[in-house]
């Protein structure tokens, strides 16, 4: 097996030497945790030990179809990070064994093209031309063609792109602007108007926002192994945003992903200067809302009394979920419970066909706890929870309002 990786990828993939077996990553692990994962094979410790076993010179070819499929139960949740006693980042492991893959497969997941490359075509064509295509577009077909699960409710684009929604609410500004704001492609192209709440408080609040020229965060790149794929992007994204940070302007993000990715990932892909600025200035709206509910809650009303707030993976990871929890507390919302189990999406993982039986398991272990109105911060989140639980899901920036507005 050594003889047909490179020495990179041995250099990489051998830090699964370290691992002592103990099957603490098991015990928080999403699809670990479900009943199919009776195999050991199925489990994160398991995983571990399939690269041990390639690098240790058994019969096993990594890139067999068998074990691939193993190894795409890991959908980097990152919950393994925080108990792994030989500090091996799990993770990463994966990701290095994926980029390893797409470079001996040579193609990647049809829907992480439409993603960052399709979407952002098509909104470049003329607005009535724009919204022409997406009234007509066979959402089923689309949704074959992607690999997504039938059950899946395609988030089609809503036809408007977030700078027209900014505009429309008031908060779009220019040289006034304090903020810079990255929306990453969902918030951009697909659901927009789920910000206008918060795009109201803040106009009302006297804030003003800037829209730099952005692509894609690249989380599906990053996730998926695609390094030359990810690369280019942060700097394009990192060489726009870094204008405004020389403006004074923080840079506004409004999803645990695109945080994640601005403020961990950037640095570590590119190491440059201007990606460490650029990660320093990053404000999670979590982060702004506890601000918020700190310096002005009496401008502010809420539409929910009491929720139960599930805490996102990456949430968890980032150290959001306490600043949420905060945030809504400080503008007198009762957080009845913290539910902190996954909810299987995994981004788009959990959408796609060969995974949603697994996905939905994953779910369950949540969904039967969310009593109520529910509060989760993650847009896929939002969308796998609102398939399964309805429309009393919302995302956390929905619940605010200024008040009297």
């Amino acid at each position: 097996m050594e003889q047909r990786l490179t020495q990179e990828e041995v250099t990489e993939l051998s830090e699964a030497l370290r691992c002592i077996r103990c099957g603490f990553c098991n015990s928080v692990c999403p699809t670990s945790l479900i009943p199919e994962a009776y195999k050991p094979s199925r489990t994160a410790r398991g995983r571990m030990v399939l690269i041990q076993s390639a690098l240790s010179g058994l019969n096993l070819d990594l890139f067999d179809g068998d074990v691939a499929e193993l190894m795409d139960l890991c959908y980097g949740c990152n919950r393994c990070l925080a108990v792994c006693p030989a500090g091996i980042p799990i993770p990463d492991l994966i990701r290095s064994y994926r980029h390893a893959l797409l470079k001996r497969e040579g193609e990647r997941e049809r829907v992480i093209g439409f993603y960052t490359e399709t979407l952002p075509q098509l909104f470049g064509l003329p607005g009535p031309l724009r919204r022409l295509l997406l009234s007509i577009a066979p959402k089923r077909l689309i949704a074959m063609y992607l690999g997504l699960a039938t059950d899946v409710e395609l988030p089609v684009p809503e036809g408007v792109e977030v700078r027209e929604v900014m505009r429309r609410t008031g908060v779009l500004g220019g040289d006034d602007a304090e903020l810079a704001y990255f929306a990453d492609t969902y918030y951009r192209y697909v659901r927009p108007s789920s910000l206008e709440p918060l795009l109201h408080a803040l106009r009302e609040l006297g804030h003003k926002l800037s829209f730099p020229r952005q692509w894609d965060s690249g989380v599906l790149l990053w996730e998926y192994g695609d390094r030359d794929g990810l690369k280019a992007l942060a700097e394009r994204n990192v060489a726009s945003l870094v204008q405004e940070v020389e403006r004074g302007r923080r840079v506004l993000t409004t999803s645990p992903a695109a945080t994640l990715m601005l403020r961990e990932v950037y640095p570590r892909v590119l190491r440059t200067p201007e990606a460490t600025s650029v990660s320093r200035a990053v404000v999670d709206v979590c982060e702004l809302m506890l601000e918020l509910s700190e310096s002005v809650p009496e401008r502010l009303a809420v539409r929910e009394n009491a929720v139960t707030l599930h805490s996102s993976c990456f949430s968890q990871h980032l150290g959001l979920t306490p600043k949420l929890i905060g945030a809504l507390e400080g503008l007198g919302v009762k957080v009845v419970a913290v539910r902190g189990e996954c909810c299987g999406v995994g981004g788009l993982w959990g959408l796609l066909k060969r995974n949603r039986k697994t996905s939905l398991r994953v779910a369950e272990r949540l969904v039967s706890h969310l009593e109520g109105p529910v509060v989760t911060y993650s847009e896929t989140c939002h969308l796998q929870l609102e398939g399964l639980c309805g429309p009393r899901v919302r995302l956390p920036f929905q619940l605010i309002a200024p008040r009297g507005g």
